[in-house]
């Protein structure tokens, strides 16, 4: 939307890299996900975030970030938190970027832990087609094709947070990026 306020773009296991409800997933109306977000538990968030942010591993080191999580639900702005949460799922699931990469116009790295498997709303999906949701190996390359002059950096052993689950690779790998001139 705004071309010229970027010289560059990294792009970080970005939501919205296939299109969810053209595959087959359920539409879930803003109600449905704010009823769902309510009373989010921090054993529920380490579930999801254990399986798709960090490849079924789970760290001591990752509980902070489950906890902090867990309070926003649990304070006095949680309504807030649910309703923002419910509002980001619908946009996620009504306005996947997938079809606008073709138009991004500025040097694009793309960074993508090949064990991540987010694919929003796919819980309610019919088993077949949640089977072919969320395969990011791939969807990287996709994105990448896309994307003019993109360059793909792949994280083969990490979810959906390199920069959490190996900071060090990550960081080492977005400042080779960053220094090697993008097409």
């Amino acid at each position: 939307m705004y071309p010229r306020e970027l010289t560059h773009l990294v792009l970080i296991d970005p939501i919205g890299l296939e299109d969810w409800l053209q595959k087959g997933v359920p539409y879930r109306t803003v109600d449905d996900w704010y009823r769902a977000e309510r009373g989010k538990t921090a054993a529920q968030i380490r579930a999801y975030e254990k399986r798709v942010y960090y490849a079924d591993e789970w760290r001591p080191d990752y509980e902070k970030w489950a906890q902090m999580l867990a309070g926003m639900y649990r304070g006095p702005g949680s309504d807030d938190v649910a309703s923002n949460s419910a509002l980001l799922y619908d946009m996620i699931l009504t306005q996947p970027v997938v079809h606008a990469l073709p138009d991004l116009r500025v040097p694009t790295l793309l960074m993508i832990g090949d064990r991540d498997i987010t694919a929003i709303g796919s819980d309610t999906a019919p088993p077949a087609i949640r089977a072919t949701l969320g395969h990011y190996p791939q969807l990287g390359k996709d994105a990448a094709a896309a994307i003019p002059g993109a360059k793909l950096v792949e994280f083969p052993t990490l979810g959906h947070s390199p920069q959490m689950q190996d900071p060090n690779a990550f960081h080492t790998a977005l400042l080779a990026g960053l220094s090697t001139p993008l097409p």
